[in-house]
């Protein structure tokens, strides 16, 4: 007797949208994200911007951890880099939410690079206890 979800080919096993109740239900989901702005209070659409924030930074680690497997030490770091240059260029610069964002990320892969060029010249396993 077989017990599980076999899938007959890689393709099918790889498939984002399986079945049509996923796919009911994610349409119906972001139908409810596009009319949120215009139904909902500030106190409701400052707790769908933090669960946002929360989001992108949650998938960003699940890619840098989960698909690559490697290590995160300063994620938040360049998230909060990101947040903290938007909200500069917006409230002392008067640019628009639309240029600040781009601005925003640009300024965040800088900072990685910055950090991350130099860390490529470390190899093998990288202690602190000061053996080599």
């Amino acid at each position: 007797m077989r017990c599980g979800d076999f899938k007959a080919s890689y393709i099918k096993d790889e498939e984002i949208f399986q079945s049509f109740f996923v796919k009911f239900w994610l349409a119906l989901f972001f139908i409810f994200l596009i009319l949120i702005p215009f139904v909902a209070d500030a106190y409701i659409l400052y707790i769908a911007n933090l669960i946002g924030f929360a989001i992108i930074g949650a998938v960003g680690l699940n890619i840098l951890t989960g698909f690559t497997g490697q290590i995160s030490l300063g994620h938040a770091a360049f998230v909060g880099v990101g947040g903290y240059t938007a909200a500069i260029l917006m409230t002392r610069l008067n640019f628009s939410f639309w240029l600040a964002l781009p601005c925003a990320g640009l300024v965040a892969a800088l900072a990685g690079l910055v950090i991350g060029i130099p860390s490529l010249r470390v190899k093998g396993l990288f202690s602190f206890t000061g053996n080599p």
